[in-house]
C-alpha cells in the first residue's frame, strides 16, 4: 500500500488531500485547509537555500512542514497543483500535423507570441483535436521563470518532492468527467477555491477555455455571489469564441456539498435563466464521514489529481513532464547495432572454425592411430618381406651339400692316405659355397693329388700350407685347404661322378684302412649348417670313399 499527498495553495491557507492506495482502490485518509499563522512575512527560512528574490512565503513553508510531518508523509508520491493565475494560457491554431510534429511548432509559435516564455521556463500544452490532416488548435500553458523558482524554493524548504507539476483548473475538470454525465455539450464548471474562483469551459468533456477571477476577501456573503455572477456573466460572453462552433454554454455545474451555494444557484437562475447544478467532489472516493472537510469544492483539483494518479489517467498539463519533440534519432545505435552484429558474425564464425579445428584434430588423432597401426603393420611385413627374399636368394643360392659331400667324398683320397680331422661349410656371398678342411696325409704329393682330383669347372681348391709333424708315425703331415664351390643341379653331380675302377668294385679287395694316430683316435668332424649365414660340419677323421662306396 502507497500513499499520494496532492498540495496546493494560496495567500491564505494551504490545502492538501492525503490518499491511501492498493491497485486503482483509493481511501482518503486526511483532508484539511491549513490557514497561515501570523509569522511576519518579512522573516525567511534558512534553510530554503534560495535568493529572497525567489524565496518562499515561512508561514506556508512552515504549515506545509507540520501537515507532513502530523501525518508521516514525507515519502509520499506528492502531486502538486499551479492556480490559474500563476501562468499564461495561450490559444494556438496551428497548421496541420502529426502529434509528434507539435512540440516543436508549438514552441516556436511560444516563442514569437510569449513575453513570459524562457529557456528556464516551463512549457506544456494540450491539443483540443486529434485530426492531423486538419488545422490544430492548442491550449499552451507557461510556468515562468520567477513563479518556477519560488514554487521549487518552497518545496526544496518544506521538504516536498514534488513528483507532477499540475494545473488546477484541469484537474478539477478530469474530477467532472469521472464523476457527472451532463447532457449538454458544453457546460461551465464553477470550482470557487478560498478567494479564487476557476471558470472551466468544456465542450463533450474537454477543456477550451478557462479564466480564474479573484473575489473581494472583506465583503459580506450577498456581495461576494453578486461578484461571482458577474464573473460567471463575462466568462459566458467571451466563450463562444473559444468552443469551436459547438456554440454557446447550455449548463452550470459548481463544485460544493449538497445544500452548498443555494444563494449562487437561485442567482444564476434569477439572472441567466440556466440550469445549474451543484456536484459533490467526495463522491468519487472513499473517505469518512468526520474527515469531510468545509467547502469541499475547494478540494475538488487535488481530488482529481489524486484520481488521476493512482488510475493512470495521462494529466492534461504537468509542468514537470511537458511534452517535447520526439529525440532525434540516435545514428550511434544503427553502429551499435551492425557492430554488435560484426561481432556475433565474428563470434559465430570464430566458434565455427574453432569447432572445425576441433574436429579436425580429432580426426588426426584417429588418423595419427590409423598410421601408427599401419606403420607396424608395414615394418612388419617388411621384415616378413625381408626374410622371405633372404630364404628365397638362400634358396637360388643353395648348395646340395649331400650331393656335395658325396661328391668330395668319392674324389677324396683313400683312408690309408689322408684323413680329415676338421671340416667346415658354409654359403658364400655371391652364390655356392665355401668348404675349409684340414686333415693329415702321410705324404705331401698326397696334397697335390687331392687338390687335381678335386678341382673342376664347379670347384676352386687351394691348400694354404703343409706341415710335417715328427710325432706321428704313419701321417706325418698336416695339411689346410679352402675350396670354392659352384652351386649345381642334382643331375650335374652325376654326371662329374667318377668312373669306379675295376678293382675297387669289389670292396673286400680294397686294402684295410689304417687306423688313425694314436694322438687323434678322439677327434671326430662335426658338420654343422646355419644358412644362410653359415654351414659347418665336422665328423670323425675319415679316408677317402673307395670306388665301389655307394
Amino acid at each position: 500500500m502507497s500513499q499520494i499527498l496532492a498540495i496546493d495553495w494560496d495567500d491564505r491557507e494551504a490545502r492538501f488531500v492525503l490518499a491511501s492506495t492498493s491497485g486503482e482502490k483509493l481511501h482518503v485518509t486526511a483532508v484539511a485547509a491549513i490557514p497561515f499563522d501570523d509569522l511576519p512575512e518579512a522573516e525567511t527560512v534558512g534553510d530554503a537555500g534560495v535568493e529572497a528574490a525567489s524565496s518562499p512565503d515561512p508561514r506556508l513553508v512552515r504549515t506545509l512542514r507540520a501537515a507532513i510531518a502530523r501525518h508521516r508523509a514525507a515519502r509520499a508520491t506528492t502531486l502538486l497543483g499551479v492556480d490559474r493565475g500563476s501562468i499564461e494560457l495561450m490559444h494556438l491554431t496551428l497548421p496541420p500535423a502529426r502529434d509528434d510534429e507539435l512540440p516543436e511548432m508549438v514552441t516556436n509559435q511560444a516563442l514569437r507570441e510569449s513575453t513570459a516564455f524562457s529557456d528556464k521556463a516551463s512549457m506544456d500544452f494540450l491539443a483540443l483535436d486529434d485530426d492531423p490532416a486538419q488545422p490544430r488548435q492548442v491550449i499552451v500553458a507557461i510556468l515562468g521563470e520567477a513563479q518556477l523558482e519560488r514554487i521549487r524554493a518552497t518545496c526544496a524548504a518544506s521538504g516536498i518532492k514534488p513528483r507532477r507539476m499540475l494545473l488546477r483548473p484541469y484537474a478539477s475538470a478530469s474530477l467532472f468527467s469521472r464523476t457527472a454525465s451532463p447532457q449538454e455539450d458544453v457546460c461551465l464548471l464553477v470550482n470557487r477555491v478560498a478567494d479564487e474562483v476557476d471558470l472551466t469551459v468544456l465542450v463533450r468533456g474537454k477543456v477550451v477555455f478557462s479564466r480564474t477571477a479573484r473575489l473581494p476577501a472583506e465583503v459580506d456573503k450577498d456581495t461576494a455571489t453578486g461578484r461571482l455572477v458577474d464573473e460567471i456573466k463575462r466568462t459566458l460572453a467571451v466563450s463562444p469564441d473559444n468552443t469551436g462552433g459547438a456554440g454557446p454554454v447550455e449548463g452550470i455545474y459548481i463544485f460544493g456539498s449538497p445544500g452548498d451555494h443555494q444563494d449562487l444557484v437561485q442567482g444564476i437562475g434569477e439572472e441567466l435563466a440556466m440550469p445549474t447544478m451543484v456536484i459533490d467532489p467526495f463522491v468519487a472516493v472513499d473517505v469518512a464521514g468526520p474527515l469531510m472537510p468545509e467547502n469541499s469544492g475547494s478540494f475538488a483539483s487535488l481530488l482529481g489529481m489524486v484520481l488521476d494518479e493512482v488510475r493512470g489517467g495521462a494529466h492534461a498539463i504537468d509542468f514537470l513532464h511537458p511534452r517535447k519533440p520526439p529525440a532525434p534519432p540516435d545514428r550511434r545505435r544503427p553502429l551499435l547495432v551492425g557492430a554488435a552484429m560484426v561481432v556475433a558474425l565474428i563470434l559465430f564464425g570464430g566458434y565455427y572454425v574453432w569447432d572445425q579445428l576441433a574436429s579436425v584434430d580429432v580426426e588426426n588423432q584417429k588418423l595419427a592411430v590409423e598410421l601408427a597401426d599401419v606403420k607396424g603393420l608395414v615394418k612388419q611385413a617388411a621384415q616378413k618381406k625381408q626374410a622371405v627374399a633372404a630364404i628365397r636368394e638362400w634358396q637360388v643360392d643353395e648348395v646340395n651339400w649331400l650331393d656335395e659331400l658325396r661328391d668330395l667324398s668319392l674324389r677324396f683320397p683313400s683312408s690309408r692316405d689322408a684323413i680329415v680331422l676338421k671340416m667346415t661349410m658354409s654359403p658364400g656371398r655371391g652364390g655356392g659355397a665355401t668348404i675349409q678342411f684340414s686333415g693329415l696325409v702321410r705324404d705331401p704329393s698326397i696334397v697335390v693329388r687331392m687338390e687335381s682330383g678335386i678341382r673342376d669347372s664347379f670347384h676352386e681348391i687351394r691348400s694354404k700350407g703343409v706341415q710335417e709333424r715328427q710325432r706321428e708315425k704313419d701321417y706325418t703331415w698336416q695339411f689346410e685347404t679352402s675350396m670354392s664351390v659352384a652351386r649345381r643341379d642334382k643331375s650335374q653331380y652325376v654326371s662329374h661322378l667318377p668312373q669306379r675302377p675295376a678293382t675297387e668294385k669289389n670292396p673286400a679287395a680294397a686294402p684295410e684302412s689304417p687306423k688313425p694316430p694314436p694322438g687323434d683316435s678322439t677327434k671326430q668332424t662335426s658338420t654343422r649348417s646355419a644358412p644362410p649365414k653359415r654351414v659347418a660340419a665336422r665328423q670323425r677323421p675319415f679316408a677317402g670313399a673307395r670306388a665301389s662306396d655307394p
